[in-house]
């Protein structure tokens, strides 16, 4: 995998930024320090959890895997091949080694070897994908998307896109809740007519705004085609996947209600409509698209009949607690940062229209 000093930096970047998110999603909520009642490294030799769930097993891979991708990419050119893969993996486990022993700090946290041997297995699996893989094969990479750094950043707002699905506490399909940080109350009542007619607005928001930053990335409007029905695709998997893992649903296809999938097909047919318009226009849409689920989102009621899990409101927290603030997190700030990345989009060169 050839790896552009650019790419580096802003894998570096990515890295780091994730790297914060873990460590808040791993100390929170930070308060209540004090010594450790046994010595500091006494989990690591501990008896296993009486209580496993490979669900729980599993979220804690996940959380780790972007991280150890991210990693091999920032380290190249410098460490590059086998090496570069055996050092990302040493980081990741140690952050994880070192956040399992601040939490042996913490009352409402639990040092865990189980955890730490999660975390590091997923960081391994991520790393071990880079590697061998990259992110993309070159030459298809070539045909799709731009391979500038804003390309780079597209495919990781894309990826997050999909990680963000994972969080259980926001209508689904949108993005940058902040109602229970802000104290922020609805606007108005729960009523079932009102609240599909938002939940179709969602959907086609989310679609529009998907396949505009597609056409953005896209080297020309066939490739952004195959770009937004891809990721429409797997965002209906790996919604799926989170009601089934973390919701615990009967069906995994619970979340698609006659609205969403109403507003799914809306959505895609108006960015057909949209392919044509000039790059600053797509990338205004967009934006706009974006802030208006944020709003969406932070003025509707909860749905009394799709409800949190309890375990994931537990007040003590856990691993599958962390992960839910890890996504969580990451939902809130994505579409602002997905924002900031189509104002670039807007005044970079794109490739002519194919």
């Amino acid at each position: 995998m050839v790896i552009n000093p650019g790419r580096s930096r802003l894998a570096a970047i990515v890295a780091l930024a994730y790297t914060l998110v873990i460590v808040y999603a791993s100390l929170q909520p930070f308060i209540g320090w004090r010594m450790p009642p046994e010595p500091l490294f006494d989990f690591l030799t501990a008896a296993w959890p009486r209580y496993i769930t490979a669900g729980d097993i599993t979220l804690n891979v996940v959380a780790y895997v972007p991280f150890g991708a991210m990693l091999v990419i920032a380290l190249q050119p410098r460490n590059a091949g086998f090496f570069g893969c055996l050092l990302a993996i040493t980081l990741a486990a140690l952050l994880s080694l070192t956040l399992e022993s601040m939490q042996m700090f913490l009352p409402a946290r639990i040092a865990s070897n189980l955890d730490l041997l999660a975390n590091t297995g997923g960081a391994a699996i991520g790393a071990m994908a880079a590697w061998l893989f990259g992110l993309a094969p070159a030459a298809r990479r070539r045909r799709l998307i731009r391979t500038d750094v804003l390309g780079d950043c597209g495919l990781i707002a894309l990826a997050a896109w999909l990680f963000i699905q994972f969080d259980p506490s926001t209508l689904a399909l949108a993005s940058g809740d902040w109602r229970e940080w802000l104290g922020l109350k609805p606007r108005f009542a729960y009523v079932p007519a009102t609240y599909q007619t938002v939940e179709t607005c969602i959907g086609a928001l989310a679609a529009v705004a998907l396949g505009l930053l597609a056409t953005q990335i896209a080297v020309n409007r066939t490739a952004a085609a195959t770009v937004t029905a891809t990721t429409i695709a797997f965002t209906l998997i790996a919604k799926s996947a989170a009601v089934w893992s973390l919701a615990r649903a009967a069906s995994p296809l619970q979340w698609l209600t006659p609205g969403l999938g109403e507003g799914l097909l809306i959505g895609t047919a108006v960015v057909a409509l949209l392919f044509w318009l000039p790059s600053t226009w797509r990338s205004a849409m967009a934006i706009v698209c974006l802030l208006a689920t944020v709003v969406l989102v932070n003025i509707t009621p909860e749905n009394p009949y799709q409800t949190i899990p309890p375990f994931l409101r537990a007040s003590q927290q856990t691993h599958l607690s962390s992960f839910s603030n890890i996504v969580h997190l990451l939902s809130q700030l994505w579409p602002f940062a997905t924002s900031v990345l189509l104002l670039a989009l807007a005044r970079a060169k794109h490739p002519a229209p194919a």
